[in-house]
This record gives C-alpha cells, structure tokens and sequence, in this order.
C-alpha cells in the first residue's frame, strides 16, 4: 500500500491507497471511486505525491521509504483498464468487490523522481528522463 497525497489547490489531502506498478516502473496504476475526493484533485492539479515504506515489514532502523514525485490522470484507454483491474484483483483480490463498481476510475501516475530513504540519514535522489 501506500498514501497518495493530492491538493484542491489549497488543501492537501492524503489516502491510503493500493497500486499496481506499470511495466516499465515509469507508472503506477491506483483505483478510486469518481465520487472521490481525490478523483476530483487530480483533475484539477494533476501534480501528485506516494509515500510507499517498509513499516512493520521489518526492525525500525532498517525501514525503507521511497517517495514518488509525479503527474496524475484519468485512464480512458479501455483495453488498459480491464489489464489494470485485472493487475489488481491478482495482486489485491481483497479489493474485488470494490473493482467491480460501476464508478470505479483508474488513475495512472507518471513518475518525476523517486527519493528513496534507507533509516533516518541515507536519501538517494533518482529523476528519470522523459
């Protein structure tokens, strides 16, 4: 899982969210009802943040963090869509029933940059070209 960190151009807003990487690791896919809130902050500031960490995965001083820094939208391409649910219910099938909604949208992040923190003192700052 991880926390998506979204803006109406004046508050943030954060939510834990499942995701599904894209094949080339530029991407990540992540699934929200179009009544959301954070449906509605993407498409009016498309400029998002992930926190993905490694909390309770292992001891506390070895804890990982990475946050991704990049753009959001809306999936349109309907062929795309139904890999991406399907990417979902294999890797989260808790989330199933959720999937299925009729106003369920798949938001695609493009990823800027990666800061990876490795305990509390090591970063290492990745841009990737476009």
């Amino acid at each position: 899982s991880c926390v998506l960190a979204t803006t109406d151009g004046e508050t943030p807003h954060c939510s834990l969210m499942a995701y599904v990487p894209g094949d080339s690791g530029r991407r990540l896919f992540l699934v929200t009802s179009s009544a959301s809130r954070k449906y509605r902050n993407i498409l009016s500031h498309p400029r998002v943040s992930l926190l993905i960490d490694t909390r309770g995965e292992q001891e506390r001083e070895f804890t990982q963090a990475v946050t991704v820094t990049g753009s959001g939208g809306i999936l349109q391409d309907t062929v795309k869509i139904s890999q991406i649910k399907a990417d979902f219910l294999r890797l989260h099938p808790h989330l199933n029933d959720f999937i299925r909604k009729d106003d369920i949208a798949i938001m695609c992040i493009q990823v800027d940059f990666f800061l990876l923190l490795e305990g509390p003192e090591r970063a290492h700052y990745e841009i990737l070209d476009k």
